[in-house]
């Protein structure tokens, strides 16, 4: 197409996000020039390719890090307004690295601590199996359990509640860690699938949920103060993702 459009972006964009009868407004201009339906028709493409991207990201609870920084953002002295367009590109942009930082450091293994998920789930792999010893203290001693690795681990914790998702705390064991003792929580379901949950100290940096997998199990770990955590498992991806999501909430809210 040649020449300057017959419209202006900034102002469809603006009837694009406006009340109803802008957005009406705005499908009427389109139904008589091709070039702004055209341009509805990409953003409608991106908007959908942000939502099946990202759309499990959406669901999960902002961290309380980042609503800090929300609400300091809000409270900062107001700027000379920018053009609209402007603002728009710099919502995308700042939705976009988001959604590309916050889920993707979420749903990919990060380089920098891989030994906490291969120590969660060569664990899980050696006890899971197991029929008669899948743990060294069962759940009817929950109370000596929390203490006696508590203590082992030098800090305190409480076993996360996984029953919502059809998941009841079968007992723990000690095991060796790189660095300092490591517990190991075992789950189990009606349909006797098993979960564990991994617990060690770690000296890293804070990170949010990260994924990783071997073949037959797969594991969400994360790092939060000096307490690292790895939840492992051969569920579906998203059903441990939302297991993996209830237990950091216990563990980091107790």
């Amino acid at each position: 197409m040649s020449g300057s459009p017959s419209f202006d972006q900034e102002e469809a964009l603006r009837l694009r996000h406006g009340s109803e009868a802008d957005q009406a407004r705005l499908r009427a201009m389109a139904e008589t020039d091709a070039g702004l339906a055209a341009l509805i028709a990409d953003w409608d493409r991106q908007d959908a390719a942000i939502r099946a991207l990202y759309a499990p990201v959406a669901e999960e609870p902002i961290p309380d890090r980042l609503r800090k920084m929300i609400t300091g953002a809000r409270h900062a002295p107001r700027r000379p307004a920018l053009p609209m367009w402007r603002i728009a590109a710099g919502v995308a942009l700042l939705a976009f690295g988001f959604a590309a930082g916050w889920g993707g450091a979420r749903f990919t293994q990060s380089p920098a601590s891989p030994t906490l998920a291969q120590a969660a789930m060569t664990s899980f792999a050696t006890y899971s199996v197991e029929a008669r010893h899948p743990v060294e203290v069962g759940a009817e001693d929950e109370a000596h359990l929390v203490q006696w690795l508590s203590k082992r681990l030098g800090t305190p914790f409480h076993p996360p509640d996984l029953s919502t998702g059809g998941f009841r705390l079968i007992g723990g064991r000690l095991l060796p860690g790189a660095t300092s003792p490591a517990a190991l929580l075992m789950y189990e379901d009606d349909l006797g699938r098993r979960l564990a949950l991994y617990l060690s100290r770690s000296e890293g940096r804070e990170s949010d949920l990260a994924f990783a997998e071997e073949p037959g199990r797969q594991a969400f770990w994360w790092i939060e103060g000096n307490l690292g955590c790895a939840l492992v498992g051969d569920l579906p991806r998203d059903t441990l993702r939302r297991l993996a999501i209830a237990a950091y909430h216990d563990l980091t809210e107790a």
